[in-house]
């Protein structure tokens, strides 16, 4: 989304590859988010959607199928990984190419305090410190650039867990093949297959590149701001009643 593309010091030549970087995490977040869908159409068809059958009367697909789409929309998300970290390298090219060298502010940011001046207002509820920190201490003691490189890298980290969480997936298509729908539901609600596990693990390391993403994001956007004499992030701009029309 708009709202968390990165700006660096530089003019609009930057936003292109920027949104495109915002827009592939975003893909991965949704294809993560899909899977955990399909998952749990597997375990309602299972149960020939007890206590759901009026509100969630539309599931064409038999209990099989949607664990496939779970297997499916999790390896889209591995490949959506790569593409996360072909975009960076993306937008570090064309900071190359504008010859963008990072943001002469960045040394100050701790001083700014911006996860207080943030925290409640445009990070709601708060933000997380552990997650702030870490972005904040790349960004002031290296500078945009070698910041970005980090990140990049730092996606690596979900592709072991989701190849893991995969594994157990088929480890559900195998009870539900040899066994029955019932025991595939069982094996997962009674812990028989470390499945919530798996997930919470994968569910856990996206939400967290999200939030680092977007902390990023937001320090590298208000150092711009700051350093081209614009307004803040903190000060928000009134919405006009009516647009202009164009001269």
């Amino acid at each position: 989304m708009g709202g968390q593309n990165h700006q660096p010091t530089s003019t609009i030549t930057l936003i292109a590859p920027s949104a495109w970087l915002s827009q592939k995490l975003g893909e991965g977040f949704i294809a993560v988010l899909e899977a955990n869908n399909r998952l749990e159409d597997a375990i309602m068809q299972a149960v020939d959607r007890r206590h759901v059958e009026y509100v969630a009367p539309e599931l064409p697909g038999t209990a099989r199928f949607y664990l496939e789409e779970t297997v499916t929309k999790l390896g889209l998300s591995l490949t959506k990984i790569d593409e996360i970290q072909s975009a960076y390298d993306n937008l570090l090219d064309a900071a190359a190419k504008e010859n963008y060298a990072g943001n002469p502010l960045a040394s100050e940011l701790k001083e700014l305090n911006l996860a207080a001046e943030f925290s409640g207002r445009l990070v709601v509820p708060e933000v997380n410190r552990s997650a702030w920190a870490l972005v904040e201490n790349h960004v002031s003691k290296h500078n945009i650039l070698q910041t970005l490189r980090w990140e990049r890298d730092q996606f690596g980290a979900l592709r072991v867990p989701t190849v893991e969480l995969i594994e157990v997936i088929e480890s559900c298509q195998e009870v539900l093949n040899k066994k029955s729908a019932v025991e595939f539901v069982q094996c997962v609600e009674l812990n028989q297959i470390p499945l919530r596990q798996r997930y919470a693990r994968v569910f856990s390391l996206w939400n967290h590149m999200q939030a680092m993403f977007l902390y990023s994001a937001l320090m590298m956007t208000e150092l711009f701001y700051r350093t081209n004499g614009l307004p803040s992030l903190l000060e928000d701009a009134p919405v006009p009643k009516q647009i202009p029309s164009a001269a």
